[in-house]
Parts: structure tokens; sequence; C-alpha cells
């Protein structure tokens, strides 16, 4: 007797302990299967009587610092309160360097293009920075301060046709419009890729982000009728865990992702940062096609990766690859992230044409989550959310925002 009284003793110390998580960079990942989470997310094979929970429930918000640039410019300013800005240091840390915007809208007369190339090119006929046109024929390039002064035009490849447009940049001339002959071939096809950290800390959230992203899939199926939707999906942890990435290619079998992601579970880590530079580096390799489709990738994490120079130019790397294939990123920031991962998140978003969603403490779910230095937004359930910015990616049409209070 006083044996098992023992051992039921340490098994508690040790469901204990797999519980435990910090925040602000010390926090430590850990296999939450015990925790007070374990029922919600066990292993594979072992659901037990768990319910997954209702979608509908997490909120979030929407904040694209492409559309409020001037506000984005200004975290990097002085203030009364401090001698620089919020974002300051982290610019300093480098690899990332998003102060540059040109904006290029690419155009036939009335008619907007997308899936237009666009690249900039310095005197060697050297590519400094490529993007590709959304479906309002925009596309968004960000050259870095110490390239400006080598830019000498505007390179443009569009349905088998090229162009070359001279161009000194400037502040005064940083929004740019080229027209050109050609008809739009946007086609019908939705590619869309999760990539989601599956790390211990992501405990306190994953099972309802499984419900959301589930339901978000069937209804974006649901608006989008004629169009054929590619999904897939992209799981990551860190180095030493039982697997650094675990992933399921493209297919139009919805019905076996849904039950792909179904199957996941939270567990590993042990630091702060995660492999996410092998996740990213991963996901833009895969087999996205090279069509003038709707491509987006849907970040879901709450750390940032390893800060180590391989690590980050990887990182940063993969984050360009995507601007170059047309792939637009859309982090979800979860609870648990810093400044400095916010930060990074929302370069990811500029560079690719993306925009920054992070989850807010409205919903009671979860742990604390970082307020975002941005300016006013409307809080909304994040699978209405979600569905709302793939719709607007996919036909151009902008929807209303409604406050999840509505609902």
């Amino acid at each position: 007797m006083k044996k098992f009284v023992l051992l039921s003793l340490l098994s508690l110390f040790l469901i204990g302990l797999a519980g435990c998580s910090t925040k602000d960079g010390l926090r430590k990942d850990s296999d939450l299967s015990g925790s007070k989470y374990g029922s919600e997310w066990a292993d594979e094979g072992n659901q037990g009587e768990y319910q997954a929970p209702q979608a509908g429930q997490l909120t979030a918000s929407e904040w694209s610092d492409i559309y409020n640039y001037d506000f984005y410019l200004s975290l990097f300013e002085s203030s009364q309160e401090s001698e620089q800005g919020i974002f300051t240091p982290y610019y300093q840390k480098g690899y990332f360097d998003t102060l540059n915007m040109v904006t290029v809208l690419v155009k036939n007369g009335d008619q907007v293009l997308s899936g237009a190339q666009v690249a900039l090119q310095n005197v060697s006929e050297k590519t400094v920075y490529t993007g590709v046109t959304n479906l309002f024929g925009y596309t968004y390039l960000f050259p870095k301060t110490l390239e400006l002064d080598l830019i000498t035009n505007i390179k443009v490849t569009y349905n088998g046709q090229t162009i070359n447009v001279p161009y000194e940049y400037s502040t005064d001339n940083d929004q740019i419009e080229i027209d050109l002959e050609a008809e739009d071939n946007h086609q019908e096809v939705l590619e869309l890729m999760f990539v989601i950290d599956t790390t211990g800390s992501m405990g306190d959230e994953i099972s309802y982000l499984k419900s959301e992203i589930d339901y978000v899939i069937s209804e974006v199926q649901n608006d989008n009728p004629n169009s054929t939707i590619r999904l897939a999906l992209l799981f990551y942890r860190d180095f030493g865990d039982e697997y650094v990435t675990r992933y399921f290619d493209f297919t139009t079998d919805i019905n076996q992702q849904k039950a792909n992601l179904s199957a996941q579970s939270a567990a590993g880590g042990g630091d702060f940062e995660e492999a996410v530079d092998v996740a990213l580096d991963e996901a833009v390799t895969k087999g996205w096609s090279t069509d003038n489709t709707t491509k987006l990738l849907f970040h879901v994490l709450d750390a940032r990766p390893h800060y180590e120079q391989n690590i980050m130019l990887r990182y940063y790397n993969a984050i360009y690859s995507a601007s170059e294939k047309g792939i637009r990123i859309i982090p979800v920031a979860s609870s648990g992230i810093d400044k400095y991962t916010e930060y990074l998140l929302r370069n990811e978003a500029m560079m690719t044409g993306g925009t920054y969603v992070f989850l807010t403490n409205h919903s009671g779910i979860g742990e604390d989550h970082l307020e975002a230095t941005v300016g006013e937004t409307v809080v909304e359930y994040l699978n209405h959310l979600l569905i709302r910015l793939i719709n607007e990616y996919h036909t151009g049409v902008i929807e209303e925002k409604i406050p999840y209070y509505q609902k």
C-alpha cells in the first residue's frame, strides 16, 4: 500500500511539472498529455471520451502593416517616453529591414492584373526583391536600406511577357503603376497550407485551434463551390523532439486532411524557441503550383526561431522565397509570444503581402495573450476572421469585420 501511495504522489508531481510554463522567453515546453489539458489532446489512438471543443470560441484581431505603413514606421521613432522606438532594438538585431516599402500596381488599362511577378533590380541586373501581385493588382517590395541607391529598374513578368521600367527609389517615388497589355489569368484554385507549432507550450489552445481550423476548412469549401481547394498541413516542434516536422502533402481530399489535423497533439519543446526556420523552409518548397492561383500559408505559433546566424538566415530566406512564389503568409500569434516574436511575425506578413493575426484575451481561453502594438482593431471570432481573409484573398472582395459580441 505504501508503495502504491508513493507512486501515486510521484505521478501527481510529474503531472504538475508537465503543466508548468513561464513567459517572456523563459517558458519551458513540455508534454501536456498528463496536465490539466491532457484529456483534450491525448496521444494519437487514445482519444477516450473526449469531445472536441466547439468552434467559434477563440477571439482574434487582424492588423495589416501594409495598409497602415505610416503607423508601422512610427514604431521605430523616438518618443517622449523612449529614446528609441519600440521595434528599434529588434531592427538592430539584423536580418529584417522592412522600412522601405515600394508599392507596385500592375494593370491593363482599368483592369488589374494578378499573378504578375515584379522584381526590383540593380545596375548589374541582380534582383533586389521580388513579389507577386494579388487580386487587387498590387505587390509590396522591401529592398534593404543599403540597397536603395543601387536600384535601376523594375522588371515585370506576366503570362510570357517581360518588360523593364527604369526606376530610382525615393520616398516620393515609392508607389508605381505599370501598364501591361495582357488579360488577367487568375485560376479558381485555392492553395491552403496550415503550418502549426505543436510543442507543449501550445497545449493551452491547440484543441480549440484544431476545431477552429476544421470549421474554417469546411466553410471555405462551402463558400467557394466553384474553386478547387488544395490543402496541406505541416506540424513542427523542435530539434530533439519526437519529430521536427510532420507533413501531409497538398490534396483535394479535405476529409482526410481534417482527420490528419484531428490526430495531432501538443508535446515536446524544452525552451522558448522552436524550429520555425526549418518548418517555413520546408513549407515553401512543397508542391505549390506555378500557376496564377491563390496561395495562402497560415502560420500558427507561440514562439520565434532560435537566434543563431544560420537559423535566422534560413528563416529570412524562407519568407523571401514565399514572396517570390506569391505565397501570402498569415501568422496567427497564440498565447505566450513576446514583443520580438510579434516583430518577426509582422515581417513575415508584410514581406509576403499577408496580414498579422493575433489571438486576444476576450475569449477567456488559454494563457495571457500579448497586447499587440497596433492601432484600433476589431476583435472577431477567429474562425470567422480566417474565413473572411481567405475569401478576400481569393475573390478580391473585401468583407465586413464583425465584432465577436455581435455574433
